[in-house]
């Protein structure tokens, strides 16, 4: 799933590649991805043209000469892939969009995904209501955003009505140089704590963004970024070492996700788990035994 690494990294291609180009068409090929009806994007776009490209979290956020914008998400995965002549099309795809020089891009989707057309100064409650960018906000900003919350830090840092463009993938990372285990108690951190994560967020989604993104993703012009699991301490290999005090990795239970800790680094004293989790583990008794099972099985990401 695209995070904001390769959200950042494909708005910066599309940016230089093909903004003030006029839309000739738009072609859709998967209705149930629209926020509105289909004949009104070629209303909205053929004859326009993308002024400016930006990263919108997950999103992609593409604004038009006329003001309007088309929201690209991709859901649980998917590519948004530059072409210079039609022909180079795949047949399976579910949007694209053709210029008058005859280039584009189209999108691919493995599950589901969205393209919105929002008209200018119009609502749209699957963008309005995301939070603050993960490289955007302030010290102070991010401080104050975590001030009376509860429950654990990890959902909340996933959910991109409080944050937006953290996934699964990067969480584990940030959580591991922070030294917070995902299921602590966000009224339990202290500033310390909030600022070393603040410190987390920002390396390690930079250094993505510094080697073109993860290598699982593709960028607009098809290439893998060469973030790769090398670049992770721990996660996803129960094999290995903590680099830092040399205990193997756990793989735990995290609401519907899963996630490789460090139990030693990461440590969850007493008090600091979230009373929602500590609910949860009254009324599920399997859930203490897959907190502290070692992963035995296939890796997924």
């Amino acid at each position: 799933m695209p995070e904001l690494p390769e959200s950042v990294i494909i708005a910066h291609q599309m940016n230089r590649t093909i903004c003030n180009k006029k839309i000739r068409q738009v072609v859709i090929q998967q209705p149930k991805c629209l926020n509105r009806p289909e004949q009104d994007y070629s209303a909205g776009l053929v004859g326009n043209s993308i002024r400016n490209v930006e990263p919108w979290g997950k999103w992609i956020k593409c604004t038009l000469d006329s003001g309007d914008a088309l929201f690209i998400n991709l859901g649980m995965g998917g590519e948004i892939i530059y072409f210079v002549d039609s022909a180079e099309i795949p047949i399976k795809v579910k949007f694209y969009l053709e210029f008058i020089d005859g280039s584009g891009f189209f999108v691919t989707l493995w599950w589901f995904g969205y393209f919105h057309l929002v008209r200018k100064n119009e609502a749209n409650p699957m963008t309005d209501h995301l939070g603050p960018d993960a490289l955007e906000i302030s010290t102070d900003q991010f401080l104050n955003l975590l001030q009376k919350r509860r429950g654990a830090i990890k959902p909340f840092l996933l959910n991109q009505k409080n944050i937006r463009g953290i996934g699964n993938f990067y969480i584990q990372e940030i959580l591991f140089q922070a030294k917070l285990h995902p299921l602590r108690q966000i009224s339990t951190l202290d500033e310390t704590d909030i600022i070393e994560l603040y410190r987390a967020i920002h390396q390690v989604l930079n250094r993505s963004i510094e080697l073109g993104s993860s290598s699982y993703e593709l960028d607009f012009f098809g290439n893998k970024g060469d973030y790769s699991l090398k670049e992770l301490s721990i996660a996803y290999d129960e094999n290995s070492r903590c680099p830092v005090c040399g205990s193997q990795p756990e793989k735990i239970k995290t609401g519907g996700t899963s996630q490789y800790i460090c139990s030693q680094c990461q440590p969850l004293k007493d008090g600091e788990l979230s009373d929602e989790t500590a609910a949860e583990t009254t009324t599920q008794p399997q859930f203490r035994q897959t907190k502290i099972k070692k992963s035995i099985g296939k890796q997924t990401i």
